[in-house]
């Protein structure tokens, strides 16, 4: 019995900081990526390519005794950044695979292993989902559809179900720091993500975490399926 998590991408970033506050609250959490830098004894790590589909698709979330489950898809690729037309397919793959191919296939195990259970699904988004930014052609377009994989779920008859995608905002991570390391002449706007940490306007992870762990415990109270953490305060 208890609370469970199952979390992509715990490794670092803002699936590292979900992962030790749902840990601080009592959550059981098994984190999947590739890397591992978590020790906790509520905490497993299952180490796997999540890019790499004949791994995903056979995950089997462990079913026992779980009455309150969490999935979230947090695991995602930025991609090399630079005009689509420069990418190799095998990257472009990777970052479809990842993005939007992989976290659709979890929201499909995870549904049915837990048909009886309540159950959340959490989907990390991105500003990017709605915006036209150069050179992150993979990202803004998975992340787009991530979203409406989202509202249709919550669409669909799925017993005891809450779904949403999530916009964190600008959060100070290494995928920041990859973007700002990045060659001007292939990213016009460079400048401006340089501006948004000289100006101090990255978020910290752990308040993004607490945002997200808020929406989590007050589920029932969010009508919109997208939700903008800009938005919430708390």
């Amino acid at each position: 019995m208890g609370k469970t998590a199952f979390i992509t991408g715990s490794s670092k970033g803002i699936g590292k900081a979900l992962t030790l506050l749902l840990l601080k609250e009592n959550y059981s959490v098994i984190g999947y990526s590739r890397t591992n830098t978590i020790s906790h004894p509520n905490f497993t790590h299952v180490k796997i390519d999540l890019s790499n589909l004949k791994e995903v698709q056979n995950i089997t979330f462990p079913s026992a005794h779980k009455d309150d489950v969490l999935l979230i898809n947090n695991a995602a690729n930025l991609g090399e950044i630079m005009p689509l037309h420069l990418k190799n397919s095998s990257t472009i793959i990777k970052d479809y695979n990842l993005n939007i191919i992989t976290p659709t296939l979890l929201c499909s195990i995870f549904i049915n292993i837990f048909k009886k259970n309540k159950k959340t699904i959490i989907n990390v988004s991105s500003g990017a989902a709605k915006s036209d930014i150069p050179s992150w052609s993979t990202y803004c377009a998975t992340k787009s559809a991530l979203d409406r994989l989202t509202t249709v779920l919550s669409e669909e008859t799925h017993e005891k179900l809450n779904v949403f995608s999530i916009h964190p905002g600008i959060v100070d991570t290494s995928m920041q720091k990859s973007i700002r390391e990045t060659d001007g002449k292939l990213f016009p706007m460079l400048d401006r993500f340089i501006k948004y940490h000289e100006d101090n306007e990255l978020e910290d992870a752990d308040k993004i975490a607490e945002k997200f762990y808020y929406v989590i415990k007050n589920k029932d109270k969010f009508s919109q399926k997208i939700l903008f953490l800009r938005d919430i305060s708390i």
